[in-house]
């Protein structure tokens, strides 16, 4: 996932005509400074979103790119699979997807991953189940699909750190 927000330099440039060095040094430091803010948001909105870790903050790179005059600011989450916390949506299984049972060592480890071998039943109630070889207790339970709502929130935290660009453009231009 990749989320980018462009800014219009030469529009601003020809604003503040004849400050030159000092409005170079300040949008350059605006445009840092709003990627301070745009990583320091989303963090904290991952971080809330349950048990999403360091792995997760730590994956989530925010960058300023491009020239003076096409400078952005690029907001990736490394993680393949984690745009579906941005956008919500089903998973589906071919034919189920196996998850963990909580309480058992199961837990934090897909079935293809458990140290064991693992065997299939059906319970009861005919859902699906796998147990492990050594202990004959069930880890995994089968599901045609799950459901994930949206947890994260980058494009929104992104877009209010552009809608406050002007007061971030401000304070670096009183720094400079």
């Amino acid at each position: 996932m990749k989320i980018v927000l462009k800014l219009n330099v030469p529009k601003w440039q020809k604003a503040l005509a004849g400050l030159g060095d000092r409005f170079d040094k300040a949008i350059t430091a605006a445009m840092n400074m709003a990627a301070s803010m745009a990583k320091y948001a989303a963090d904290r909105d991952i971080s809330s979103a349950g048990k999403f870790g360091s792995r997760w903050t730590d994956a989530l790179k925010v960058g300023v790119s491009g020239s003076l005059n096409n400078m952005k600011i690029s907001m990736t989450l490394g993680i393949g699979y984690g745009n579906i916390f941005e956008t919500g949506g089903d998973i589906a299984g071919n034919p189920f997807l196996w998850l963990p049972l909580s309480g058992t060592d199961a837990e934090g480890t897909q079935a293809k991953d458990y140290p064991d071998q693992l065997f299939s039943a059906k319970s009861a109630s005919g859902t699906p189940l796998l147990f492990s070889m050594s202990d004959k207790m069930p880890k995994y339970h089968g599901t045609e699909k799950v459901t994930i709502p949206k947890l994260f929130h980058l494009r929104e935290d992104l877009l209010s750190v552009q809608a406050n660009f002007r007061a971030v453009f401000d304070a670096a231009w009183q720094m400079s």
